[in-house]
C-alpha cells in the first residue's frame, strides 16, 4: 500500500472516470489510493486494528464512511462532514483509518508513505508514530520518507529494543547517489535534517545572547 503526500480522497468525484477515459498526468499512487479506499470494509478485524481504529477515531472525532462517491466523517455527535471541509492533517488520519478498516494494512503487508507528517499538527506527530510502531510490531513492513526532525526523532524515542527501526539517508556525490543506514537517527552522518535543526538552535542561542 502506497500513501502519497497529497491527500486525494476529498477530490474523488469523477476522478477515476476521467482517468479511465483520458491520459491524466497523475502519479499512479493517487489512482491506487482512491481505488483501495473505495473497497468495502472487512467483516473481521484483528484486535490490534480495532485498537488503532479507536485511537484514530479519537483524533478525527468520528469514523469514516463512503457514500455516493464521496468520503465523509461521521462525528461522535452524529454530524456528517465531507473530507474536503476539514484540515488536510486530519484527512491523512482519515485515510489511514479507511485503509486499516478495509483490511489493506495488516500483518505481512507493506506500507509506503511519503511525508506522512506533512500538514499534521505537531501535537499529533507522536500519535502517528505510535500507530506506525504498533503496525510494525504486528508484522507490517513500513517505509516512510520525511524531512521532519521531530517525526524522525520520535521513532528513536518511542522504540523498544525489540522494535525493528532503521534510518536511511540518501545523498549526492561526484560518483552518484550514495546511502547510509543507522539504527539511531543521530548516528547518520552528513544528515541535512540534523544540520538544519542545529543551525536553528545556534541562531536561537546567538539571538538570546545578543539580547
Amino acid at each position: 500500500m502506497n500513501i502519497p503526500p497529497k491527500e486525494m480522497l476529498s477530490h474523488l468525484k469523477g476522478f477515476l472516470a476521467l482517468n479511465n477515459k483520458y491520459d491524466m498526468p497523475f502519479d499512479k499512487t493517487y489512482i491506487d489510493i482512491i481505488t483501495n479506499s473505495e473497497l468495502p470494509e472487512t467483516r473481521e478485524m484483528s484486535e490490534l486494528n480495532k485498537k488503532l481504529l479507536a485511537i484514530i477515531s479519537k483524533v478525527i472525532d468520528g469514523k469514516v464512511i463512503y457514500e455516493n462517491d464521496t468520503f465523509y466523517v461521521i462525528k461522535t455527535n452524529g454530524l456528517k462532514i465531507e473530507f474536503s471541509l476539514e484540515a488536510e492533517g486530519f484527512r491523512k488520519f482519515r485515510v489511514l483509518w479507511k485503509l486499516i478498516r478495509n483490511g489493506l494494512i495488516e500483518k505481512e503487508t507493506i506500507l509506503l508513505w511519503d511525508e506522512p507528517e506533512a500538514n499534521i499538527n505537531p501535537e499529533l506527530i507522536p500519535v502517528l508514530v505510535d500507530i506506525l510502531i504498533e503496525l510494525q510490531r504486528d508484522g507490517v513492513q513500513i517505509f516512510v520518507a520525511t524531512h521532519s526532525y521531530n517525526f524522525a526523532k520520535y521513532f528513536e524515542i518511542k522504540r523498544k529494543d525489540s522494535d525493528r527501526v532503521l534510518y536511511h539517508n540518501l545523498y549526492k556525490t561526484d560518483k552518484g547517489v550514495k546511502s547510509q543506514s543507522a539504527e539511531y537517527f543521530g548516528k547518520l552522518e552528513d544528515n541535512p535534517i540534523i544540520e538544519a535543526d542545529s543551525k536553528l538552535l545556534d541562531e536561537v542561542i546567538k539571538g538570546n545572547f545578543e539580547e
